[in-house]
């Protein structure tokens, strides 16, 4: 019987050795499995730099097999969730091109990308395409309400970058981009998942084009069901395949223009400003029937820290119980030139953004239409493109410094380098430190002895 018991003890035991390693594994990125993330690159976008093979031609900043995902149009309820789950099922990160009419329709979502630390770019206001306008003024104002409202719906800094509808620029709008210092996306890959068709044929479709290429910025839609059902399928094939994930992020946050801030103010609807929002279950307390799970859980907990104590009573949101995102970057100053502020327009249904200037239908927005145009030159500029974070399931590595005489187009700075890498490119790890610079204290693990001591207090007592 002694036996049977000390056999039971030692086997409960090694359970409980194991749980943790299993939680951590169900835990945070990197996870064990996932496709997760090779290495993350910043972007420098002063001069107004092009990207994407298609159109702009001066930096092809991927290697061989290295694939970077990103999002037109959204977000959308459903279909931008669905994508953010399955890009989180796998630790991958992508990149979101938003529309502003639909960021301020569904600023919970957006955040939620911001939040899950997807780059969130613009892709104008309401999606006209800036060629067709009749003056660079409407297009400039297509440029900047859609950037003011990005920044108001996220509730926080966003990527100087940009994708224009259609994909189709003018020089004018170029030049502008440049002067405002924000990167310019086309594509390497286009899915068309805006054509009719079931995610089983989109999939093959797009590892056909990727396989012939070999690598690319693929263009996707997060506003379409076919990609919301396709993704899962897409980035197991991509596993399957040894492709990898490369993440763009932005050297410096976009600065909104103070005119157009204020111009879209009166479609934010009673969006609060940042820092205004509390949790619901500061506000809303259940008090008869069973309280939903968050409401229990941050009830004991008090508010995220950061969160203001006395915000307007006009400030209740549906906002997660999360902690806050960085403050706005800073406005141009008094010397920027100030646009007059743009006449209103009446804001769209979210998800049914008119495009009757492209023959769409309502509600189907696409950027997979080609320009006949000639592709615009983009002068070169130092050093655009750094890599800044490591490989999925190896430590977070601290971010360094970069040598200012480094003109290279492509800086690594952490994880799989392409050639050689240099001293600039050295990182230190920390087990402790996550992808932000936070650091966090590590817990001890128990010694056999412990969890033989609790394992017997619990089954036999003292």
């Amino acid at each position: 019987m002694l036996i049977r018991r000390v056999g039971l003890a030692i086997l409960l035991t090694a359970l409980v050795g194991f749980s943790p390693a299993r939680a951590a594994d169900e835990g945070a990125c990197p996870r064990a499995g996932t496709l997760g993330v090779s290495r993350t690159v910043e972007i420098d976008t002063t001069g107004g730099p092009g990207f994407g093979m298609e159109h702009y031609k001066a930096y092809d900043f991927l290697q061989d097999k290295e694939v970077v995902l990103t999002f037109d149009d959204g977000p959308q309820k459903y279909t931008t969730e669905a994508v953010l789950k399955a890009l989180a099922d796998e630790c991958v990160k992508a990149t979101f091109f938003s529309i502003g009419k639909m960021a301020l329709g569904y600023p919970e979502i957006i955040r939620e990308v911001a939040k899950a630390g997807h780059t969130v770019g613009t892709h104008t206001w309401s999606h006209k395409a800036i060629a067709k306008l009749k003056t660079f003024d409407d297009g400039k104002d297509e440029i900047e309400r859609g950037i003011s409202a990005v920044h108001r719906a996220v509730g926080g800094p966003i990527a100087p970058f940009f994708r224009f509808p259609t994909l189709v620029d003018t020089p004018e709008a170029v030049a502008y981009l440049g002067k405002r210092n924000i990167a310019i996306f086309s594509t390497d890959i286009d899915s068309m998942d805006f054509k009719p068709q079931s995610a089983d044929h989109l999939v093959t479709s797009l590892m056909q084009k990727l396989d012939k290429r070999g690598k690319g910025i693929l263009l996707m839609h997060d506003i379409h069901k076919t990609t919301a059902k396709a993704l899962p399928m897409l980035i197991a094939q991509l596993k399957a395949k040894g492709y990898k994930i490369v993440h763009m992020t932005a050297k410096s946050p976009v600065t909104t223009v103070a005119a157009y801030d204020q111009a879209i103010e009166k479609e934010a609807k009673g969006l609060p400003q940042i820092g205004a929002e509390r949790p619901v279950s500061s506000i809303v307390k259940t008090i008869e029937g069973t309280p939903p799970a968050g409401e229990a859980s941050s009830s004991s907990g008090g508010e995220p820290e950061g969160m203001p104590t006395s915000p307007p009573p006009e400030a209740a949101s549906s906002a997660p119980a999360t902690s806050p995102l960085p403050a706005f970057p800073a406005s141009p100053s008094a010397s920027s030139p100030q646009p007059p502020a743009p006449a209103a327009t009446p804001p769209a249904a979210p998800g049914k953004q008119s495009s009757t200037e492209s023959g769409k239908p309502e509600g189907v927005i696409s950027d997979g239409e080609k320009t006949t145009a000639e592709e615009q030159a983009i002068l070169p500029i130092a050093s655009p493109v750094a890599t800044v974070s490591s490989i999925a399931g190896v430590a977070p590595a601290a971010r360094v410094s970069i040598a200012a005489a480094d003109t290279s187009p492509i800086k690594t700075v952490s994880g799989a380098a392409p050639g050689a890498t240099t001293a600039a490119h050295a990182v230190v790890a920390s087990d402790n430190t996550d992808t932000l610079g936070e650091t966090h204290p590590a817990q001890p693990p128990k010694s056999i002895s412990e969890k033989l001591k609790e394992t017997w207090r619990f089954w036999f007592g003292e």
